[in-house]
């Protein structure tokens, strides 16, 4: 089952490094940045109206003009949102684009006003089928709201049951690094938190690392997820990992290592100067030594929406999980995630949430509770993943998407996914009309019989809803 979403990673902005506990750096101050961001994008967002920023190729976080074909560096473009401007009729355009036989046998489809909510066109609204990568907005919205924008994951390492041993406490960080840039940009680094263990032991180097791992409590894959995909399109879950779990980490789909948890360990061992790594458990009421932490939460969903990152989206998923449930398990992120969406006032009537990926094939959600929580997420703590989406034709995995949409280019924004062994793809975001008015809008395809065709589909759709000045 190959996964089609694909993008190169984003450079993190600054972490803060490792140092003895009594100096490490706290959640509070490390937000501080991030809060005036959230707070300038609420502001924003609940005016409706967003700034397009100058676009120099590829990037994230940033809109554009649309143009019928997008020049290898897109000029700034200042444009708003007019609530004034008037919804268009899809109502004479939509039932014949969405009849087309290249979507399959189960297409759903739903349009709704940004400022309103109101459903402007529908079809098997409250239909429940797969959403495959779509399912990661679900993840991001989750977070945002739970954890807040500037939310870090902590690594730490404790002191063992001896002076010879310390203990590795995974936190769920997913995004490590091995000297502070990675896959995913800049992140926790093991050899700044070896460094700082070794300057709280005056030193001297331990001769054992326990990797305390018992955060995570469940099955390596989600529901009805292949074993054969964790060893490409993700890693088997587990609280702690370099780059993702990837092997080489120059590539986004690539072979994966078998335990995760026990690589990173076994690097930190060596970067601390320790003969042995062992698993086990942090003994009660152990003292802490060192702690570091992942870049904030707006930079890992900017990855994992961006990319399509499937390890980044569940690790993610499982912060909230542990936040709202206590517990880092499959079944937990499904109660959190539910939980999230009701509170936003989602109908979630049918909705099966199986993990924070979208590669779980029994997975359901329907187009209208897609739209009912983007319209929602505008004007809530979530507003921030609208910076994440890609934009069609420039970033992310839409930046090789509309070639036969190109009225779509830079008007589009958009999570894609894609099961293709399950014959399921969505397209799910928001995009503004020509006259201004800003939409959000979800496309669900389960059962078509060509890839491309189905995806070029969606382009053209939304593509059409866009220009649409009818």
């Amino acid at each position: 089952m190959a996964l089609s979403d694909n993008a190169d990673p984003k450079a993190a902005s600054t972490a803060p490094h490792a140092r003895p506990v009594a100096k490490a750096p706290k959640r509070a101050t490390s937000r501080t940045a991030w809060i005036i961001a959230v707070v300038a994008t609420v502001a924003v967002i609940s005016l409706l109206t967003w700034q397009i920023t100058t676009l120099t190729g590829p990037q994230r976080g940033s809109f554009t003009a649309a143009e019928a074909a997008p020049p290898a560096a897109p000029a700034s473009v200042l444009t708003s949102y007019d609530t004034e401007a008037p919804l268009p009729d899809l109502d004479a355009v939509l039932p014949d684009l969405l009849a087309d036989p290249r979507f399959g046998d189960n297409m759903s489809a739903v349009i709704a006003d940004a400022a309103t909510g109101d459903v402007v066109y529908e079809q098997n609204a409250a239909t429940p089928l797969t959403p495959a990568s779509s399912m990661k907005l679900v993840t991001a919205v989750a977070a945002f709201q739970t954890l807040g924008a500037g939310y870090r994951i902590e690594t730490s390492v404790v002191e063992g049951p001896d002076e010879d041993t310390v203990v590795l406490v995974a936190g769920g960080d997913v995004a490590m690094t091995v000297d502070g840039e990675g896959y995913y940009g800049e992140g926790a680094s093991l050899t700044e938190l070896a460094d700082a263990v070794l300057e709280a032991r005056g030193g001297d180097a331990p001769s054992t690392v326990i990797l305390d791992a018992s955060l995570f409590s469940d099955s390596v894959n989600a529901a009805d997820v292949p074993m054969a995909d964790l060893a490409i399109y993700t890693a088997p879950a587990a609280p702690i990992m370099i780059d993702g779990g990837r092997i080489d980490n120059t590539q986004h789909y690539t072979q994966h290592h078998a335990d995760p948890a026990i690589e990173a360990a076994k690097t930190f061992a060596g970067l601390l100067g320790a003969d042995k790594t062992v698993t086990g458990t942090a003994p009660e009421g152990a003292s802490e030594l060192a702690t570091v932490h992942s870049e904030p939460l707006a930079n890992l969903v900017d990855s994992l929406i961006l990319t399509s990152d499937n390890e980044l989206a569940d690790a993610v998923a499982f912060q909230t999980a542990l936040a709202v449930e206590g517990e880092m398990t499959w079944a937990a992120i499904g109660t959190a995630h539910l939980a999230m969406l009701e509170e936003l006032g989602v109908d979630t009537t049918g909705l099966v949430l199986n993990d924070g990926s979208g590669m779980s094939p029994s997975n359901r959600l329907t187009a209208g509770a897609f739209t009912e929580m983007l319209v929602a997420a505008a004007q809530a703590q979530a507003s921030t993943v609208f910076e994440s989406l890609p934009v069609a034709g420039y970033s992310g995995s839409l930046a090789d998407r509309f070639a036969t949409a190109e009225d779509g280019m830079g008007a589009v924004r958009g999570k894609t996914g894609t099961l293709p062994s399950n014959r399921v793809a969505s397209l799910t975001g928001s995009l503004t009309t020509e006259d201004g008015r800003l939409l959000m809008y979800s496309l669900i395809s389960n059962g078509w019989s060509n890839l491309d065709d189905v995806e070029n589909a969606m382009d053209e759709v939304t593509a059409v809803i866009a220009q649409c000045g009818c």
